[in-house]
């Protein structure tokens, strides 16, 4: 996993729209770098959220590891469409 994501590989990772994760970063909700291009997420803030998701939704702990495997393939996945 690269040490920064696009909104739109974070929405992806997320399971929503690119203007959604634009809104969170906008409201606080995710912390990213403004650059001239959009922003961009911190890989540790793409875990941090994944592993809200997951046990939200699994109510199963995930460890870091595992986490990065994950996002590794959905981005992959994504990326080859």
């Amino acid at each position: 996993m690269d040490e920064l994501l696009s909104t739109m590989q974070m929405a992806w990772v997320l399971g929503q729209s690119q203007g959604r994760v634009r809104r969170m970063i906008r409201d606080g909700e995710i912390e990213a770098t403004r650059i001239p291009g959009g922003f961009r997420i911190p890989k540790a803030e793409a875990l941090r959220l994944a592993r809200e998701r997951i046990e939200a939704e699994a109510d199963r702990k995930v460890s870091d590891r595992e986490l990065e495997k994950l996002i590794d393939q959905v981005l992959a996945t994504n990326e080859q469409s």
